[in-house]
């Protein structure tokens, strides 16, 4: 490793883990003071409020990690330019590919451990931090209501118009069965009730009707009880639970949604996506972050750290909004995750240009 390559690494690495430590800090305090009602309502003790924010911490120091890279960039290439640092090196006959090495190459260490650790590593304190969420602080659960459909057998659907998770109940149901794609039988109830305790459905003033090529069968009763492949939880969403699985695992519980038919399949897919896309920002912020503070500031370095944390911020509504489409409507949901990525890389292309040779 070159003396040069020391030197970057020394005043990145220090700037980057001072700034997300602050950063960091921060954020707890705030969620702290935002959820410390509910700690004393739910006479959580301090061992395990203090767990909970250790495995918290784990959780905003990866998400903060692109965006602190890309300021942390910013900001050590900026005060290299102001001293006239780089001007030196590229007078000294050090072209600007080898300038950027040392940075290609800190890019690419965190991108690995980036995608090591959302891929596998906190896979495990990501499942105690939502559990400890959704069971103390209410956050990321909810029931679906609204016409609910799911498929419970090889060749059977479940359609609920409405569904109330607080009595697991649902009203206007229907269970078809269909046959070489053709319906065979329609078994239509006004209410259908859970039975926690033997685990089955009851159908109340219900009616089935069997159909035969040339006639149909139907059959009317008051209540109907039925061990249906479905249980009140695949009614409920806790887009959370994501933020527990390895990538292996993500991608099974992909398989099993489609399969069923949920319509929470949708946040899994984009957290799939988001995974394997986070890595690559790293890279591509890095890179534009050292071509945006490449030349040398007229004044102080206040403008270059400001038009740093207005591309910061661009980049985050740009990912938020394609995170909402991608988990409510899109068709693409790929394209949406990457669109930001895919913006950046431009850019990146375009302050090249404009740096001169």
């Amino acid at each position: 490793m070159k003396l040069l390559d020391r030197y970057i690494f020394k005043k990145f690495f220090a700037t980057f883990f001072v700034v997300l430590t602050i950063a960091t800090l921060v954020i707890v305090v705030i969620h702290a003071a935002e959820n410390v009602s509910s700690f004393k309502k739910h006479q959580l003790s301090f061992h395990q409020v203090f767990h909970y924010y250790c495995v918290l911490t784990l959780h905003i120091v990866n998400l903060l990690s692109p965006i602190i890279v890309f300021w942390t960039t910013i900001w050590v290439t900026t005060r290299l330019a102001k001293r006239s640092e780089i001007i030196a090196l590229l007078s000294s006959g050090i072209g600007l590919h080898r300038i950027i090495t040392p940075y290609l190459i800190i890019a690419w260490l965190l991108t690995g451990a980036n995608f090591y650790l959302t891929g596998w590593l906190l896979a495990g304190t990501n499942k105690e931090r939502v559990q400890f969420e959704t069971q103390y602080l209410g956050m990321g659960f909810f029931v679906r209501s609204d016409y609910v459909q799911l498929k419970v057998g090889t060749n059977q659907y479940l359609h609920i118009a409405k569904y109330h998770g607080c009595y697991n109940t649902g009203y206007d149901v229907s269970l078809d069965t269909f046959k070489d794609h053709a319906l065979i039988e329609r078994l239509h109830a006004k209410k259908i009730e859970w039975q926690a305790t033997d685990q089955t459905w009851i159908l109340r003033s219900w009616q089935k009707r069997v159909f035969f090529p040339k006639h149909e069968a139907l059959t009317v009763g008051d209540s109907l009880t039925m061990p249906l492949a479905v249980h009140p939880e695949d009614f409920a969403i806790n887009p959370n639970l994501k933020d527990g699985l390895t990538l292996p695992e993500l991608e099974l519980h992909i398989q099993k949604l489609i399969y069923k038919g949920s319509a929470s399949v949708r946040f899994f897919i984009a957290e799939k996506h988001i995974r394997y896309m986070t890595p690559f920002a790293i890279v591509i912020l890095i890179v534009l972050g050292f071509l945006v503070a490449l030349h040398k500031p007229r004044g102080s370095i206040g403008r270059r750290i400001t038009l740093g944390s207005i591309l910061a911020c661009f980049y985050i509504v740009l990912f938020l909004s394609a995170k909402i489409v991608a988990e409510t409507q899109s068709e693409h949901p790929l394209l949406d995750i990457w669109l930001p990525n895919i913006i950046f890389s431009i850019l990146c292309i375009a302050f090249y240009r404009l740096v001169p040779k």
